[in-house]
């Protein structure tokens, strides 16, 4: 069953995350200026103050609903909400978009209407759904919702939308959940495009054999994130619901844990965000009105190391590597699991459609006009 669904956050859950705010127990901190230690506390507090007296929730809860705001039932009963914008010509292609942690739907406001509206005769009816446990989306009442699940759901979707074959794009935990779609549906889902593309060696393989030295120097992004990077990881795939007593109670930690992640996979060694703050502070409020910062980080647990699975799909595969993401394979390890049609090269970090999304939704359309599908 599919109906809109219209965003509202009453006025008193506004009133609340302001109370919250004010009544803040600040800790102390060791400040060197390049966020060792997590995120920087004046950086911090500067960027609550604008959300407590600055912040229009309103604007970006009129945006999301301007896109089209629906929720669909599943066959298990569980509610999806998503976001569909269908572009005006007849022969438009069904694509679907899935967002990660700590992302959201939110991460494609700015590249919808780009592909909505086309360029060169191809155009998009776009689909973004929110993972189950994120945003409007229901939360799962049992244990077993990873990557592979959630995948079957998306697929429903489509159908029920009458995509019977589209395209599916994805980042982060998007891109499991992606190859997923393309691994049990390959009659539904004709080609693939990530933005990160999660590619291991082969058992017994030499690692290094078809290595350039370009991507040599890019893996060194994955050892540092290992090195440096990995705590919130290794907590939210073991102990979620411990973590979350925090962060579903204080804004601040709330946002402590977020923006960190959008300066560490972004910006690097600077004291900016590269994606606005406005954007930034719009998603930690989706997470905080909707209570989803633990049913999402449980999607960690659900998928223990990666929720990905090794089998080589048919479909043809785009590749768009961002030379500030996490995790940077070399072409040769994911020639082992994709069927690789484009691979492509660009500037910018982990969250493509917010920072770059003219350079994601330019990279999406060359794919699809490889696929001559029009």
């Amino acid at each position: 069953m599919i109906k809109e669904f219209e965003i509202y956050v009453p006025d008193e859950s506004i009133e609340l995350l302001n109370q919250k705010i004010d009544l803040t127990r600040w800790p102390d901190e060791i400040e060197d200026g390049k966020w060792t230690l997590g995120t920087d506390k004046a950086f911090l507090q500067e960027a609550v103050r604008t959300w407590r007296h600055e912040f229009d929730w309103r604007k970006h809860e009129a945006k999301l609903n301007a896109v089209g705001s629906f929720k669909y039932k599943t066959q298990s009963g569980l509610e999806l909400h998503y976001l569909h914008k269908t572009s005006n010509s007849k022969n438009a292609i069904p694509l679907l978009l899935t967002h990660g942690w700590p992302g959201s739907v939110q991460e494609f406001l700015k590249i919808i209407p780009l592909l909505t509206e086309g360029r060169d005769g191809i155009e998009f009816n776009v689909v973004c759904p929110a993972i189950p446990g994120y945003g409007f989306s229901d939360k799962p009442t049992e244990l077993g919702m990873n990557s592979e699940e959630v995948a079957k759901l998306e697929n429903e979707l489509m159908l029920s939308l009458g995509y019977n074959k589209y395209i599916a794009q994805g980042g982060d935990w998007g891109a499991t959940i992606t190859k997923w779609i393309a691994e049990l549906f390959p009659e539904n889902c004709i080609g693939i495009h990530l933005n990160l593309v999660l590619a291991f060696p082969g058992e017994g393989d030499d690692p290094m054999e078809g290595v350039t030295p370009e991507e040599v120097k890019g893996m060194e992004n994955l050892q540092k994130y290992q090195e440096t990077g990995f705590g919130y990881f290794a907590i939210q795939s073991t102990k979620p619901q411990t973590l979350g007593y925090g962060l579903n109670d204080s804004p601040v930690g709330l946002a402590g844990w977020i923006i960190e992640k959008f300066h560490g996979w972004a910006a690097k060694e600077s004291n900016q965000l590269v994606v606005p703050l406005d954007e930034v502070l719009a998603i930690i409020s989706l997470y905080w009105f909707t209570e989803s910062i633990t049913s999402s980080a449980r999607l960690y647990y659900e998928n223990g190391p990666i929720g990905f699975s090794f089998n080589k799909i048919s479909q043809p595969m785009a590749g768009a590597i961002f030379e500030n993401e996490i995790a940077r394979p070399p072409r040769a390890w994911a020639e082992k699991i994709y069927n690789i049609e484009q691979w492509n090269q660009y500037p910018g970090g982990h969250f493509a459609a917010l920072e770059n999304p003219e350079i994601l939704a330019s990279d999406i359309f060359n794919f699809v006009e490889k696929l001559k599908i029009r």
